[in-house]
């Protein structure tokens, strides 16, 4: 046998020996997190119980009987507590993650959204390779607002859609419902017909509708997940047609009506400010285009105010007037409330 068969076969024999030693070490890990889960649990249930125990006697001995020492128990006990904590943490952390993500859309493209953190965090990283911590601070915020104003635009880019697709959903009830259907199938039937991104809420709420779930209810869910308070509205109606009876055909083509006239108003609005708010944006942004016009243009003038003490000062001073200036010119421009 020639010495590169050799060489090759000594490989793969190695790797068939790595691959098999990690699968046991990933067996015994395994066996060792059952084994400690079960032995906190019961160290807990004894825990538990001899507390229960210690309190019923100082209870009989009056409250004056001597303290069993219970450092192992409470040492259990209160790592337990932490591990509760921790994973209630975790859980409200990624269920507002989640909450996140629908409303912008992304629930299903995760994948992007992890390799858009990964390059903000690559790009700190070349920052401070180049210009230091500060330069890798400044990097690392910068990309957090831009990956926040990506989500916050298309959050608000599709709770607009979905409002303006209720009306067309609740003409699609009425028709149903005027034509001998009763309201939850006429619901489930105009369902079917949505558009998206209308589809996924309802759809989600369609899924809890099947489980049992009252149907005000689940709109109201839907309108907590998916910030839309006009889904609470309509499950209030659709709760009061289905529970007292009534004319639900009418009531929901009145809101249909009311909702295409509030849209209409808000776009009235919204020409009416486009001066305001573009100035604003003018406003906003010029300083900083200056200022990095300037930097680019001519880096020593700005390496030199840098590396003075009155210049830093100064330049900390411009930041922070900036900013409560944007946040100003924001909140007047702003027409929601």
């Amino acid at each position: 046998m020639s010495s590169a068969a050799q060489l090759a076969a000594a490989l793969a024999l190695l790797c068939a020996a790595a691959a098999l030693w990690f699968a046991r070490r990933g067996v015994q890990r395994s066996e060792r997190s059952s084994t400690e889960r079960f032995i906190d649990s019961h160290i807990a249930g004894a825990a538990a119980r001899g507390a229960a125990t210690d309190a019923a006697a100082v209870r009989r001995a009056g409250g004056t009987g001597p303290h069993a020492p219970r450092s192992a128990t409470a040492h259990a006990t209160g790592r337990a507590r932490r591990r509760g904590r921790w994973k209630t943490l975790m859980t409200t952390a990624a269920g507002a993650l989640h909450g996140t993500l629908s409303r912008a859309g992304l629930a299903d493209l995760r994948a992007p959204l992890f390799a858009a953190v990964l390059c903000g965090m690559l790009l700190s990283m070349l920052a401070a390779a180049f210009g230091g911590p500060f330069a890798a601070g400044a990097t690392l915020v910068v990309c957090g607002v831009a990956l926040y104003v990506l989500l916050a635009w298309r959050t608000r880019t599709r709770r607009r859609r979905i409002v303006r697709q209720l009306p067309s959903f609740l003409d699609g009830i009425v028709r149903l419902v005027v034509l001998g259907n009763s309201v939850p199938a006429a619901f489930q039937s105009a369902v079917q017909v949505a558009e998206a991104p209308l589809r996924e809420c309802l759809d989600h709420v369609s899924r809890m509708l099947r489980t049992g779930v009252e149907i005000d209810h689940a709109l109201q869910h839907a309108s907590e997940l998916y910030r839309v308070s006009e889904f609470e509205m309509v499950g209030s109606v659709l709760r009061l047609s289905v529970k007292y009876g009534g004319r639900a055909d009418t009531m929901l083509d009145r809101m249909a009506t009311f909702m295409r006239d509030l849209e209409q108003a808000e776009r009235e609005l919204s020409a009416m400010s486009a001066e305001t708010r573009l100035s604003s944006w003018v406003l906003a942004l010029l300083p900083i285009g200056i200022g990095g016009f300037l930097i680019l243009s001519n880096p020593r003038y700005f390496a030199s105010m840098w590396h003075d003490s009155t210049g830093r000062e100064l330049v900390y001073a411009a930041f922070g007037l900036q900013s409560v200036g944007v946040l100003l010119l924001y909140r007047l421009a702003r027409l929601r409330k």
